[in-house]
């Protein structure tokens, strides 16, 4: 599989998890992702693997919320996520930023 493909199954399978326009909350939908995984041709437990090795990276980034407001410490976030992971779309990467601001507000 090409490395933009992989990509891009990647980023897909981060809004699948996280339910991205689907829901009004973020929600971790392992079913969604190995649903569109075997839609597509690939290996839904390693494409799961991936997502949710993201997700945790993204909720252990630390900041510093005696000098953040939610949107400083999502923007951050999204920001540490963009640079350890130029791969994913902006997509994804918004919804890591919506995950992560949901779950520390």
């Amino acid at each position: 599989m090409a490395d933009d493909t992989h990509d891009s199954i990647l980023s897909a399978a981060i809004l699948e998890y996280l339910n991205k326009g689907r829901s009004p909350f973020p929600r971790s939908d392992a079913d969604a992702v190995v649903a569109f995984a075997n839609q597509v041709g690939a290996d839904p437990d390693a494409v799961l693997a991936q997502v949710r090795a993201i997700t945790d990276e993204c909720m252990a980034i630390r900041i510093d919320w005696t000098t953040r407001t939610l949107v400083e410490g999502g923007d951050e976030a999204r920001g540490v996520m963009a640079a350890r992971h130029p791969e994913l779309s902006d997509e994804a990467l918004d919804a890591l930023r919506w995950m992560f601001t949901y779950n520390w507000r």
